[in-house]
């Protein structure tokens, strides 16, 4: 279990430091409604890790230190929406590992309006979970 939590905390690890560069490294603001918008894949077969394919999380998404939403996630599946600009924190409950994994925690990071976020979560070579981030 401790290798399990060491690759998922690897994988939040790489999520935090591309979350933080959100705040340094983003274009400007180019809409006037306030919002950015994200898109999120979840790309990771749970078996490379020892766990179910599915590998299903609750990723909580707070704003400004408030719970914003609750979004299940599983292996394949994709979230998009348009979201207030803000300062973010996600924490991610493994439902497998019936807890919060301190490492799973992200943020806070303040993203600017009117920047896209599209993020895919992914095994590298050797089974190492990363995420690739681009940001327009």
């Amino acid at each position: 279990m401790t290798k399990k939590i060491s690759r998922i905390g690897l994988f939040v690890a790489v999520l935090a430091i591309m979350a933080a560069s959100f705040a340094f490294f983003a274009p400007k603001a180019s809409a006037s409604d306030g919002t950015f918008n994200i898109s999120v894949y979840h790309g990771i077969n749970g078996t490379a890790l020892g766990l179910s394919k599915e590998l299903p999380v609750l990723a909580e998404v707070w704003k400004d230190g408030a719970l914003l939403a609750t979004i299940p996630l599983e292996f394949k599946d994709r979230f998009a929406a348009d979201l207030p600009a803000g300062t973010y924190t996600i924490m991610v409950f493994s439902t497998e590992l019936g807890a919060y994994v301190n490492s799973m925690t992200v943020g806070p990071a303040a993203i600017p309006e009117g920047v896209e976020v599209r993020t895919q979560a992914q095994l590298a070579a050797g089974g190492t979970p990363i995420l690739s981030v681009r940001v327009k």
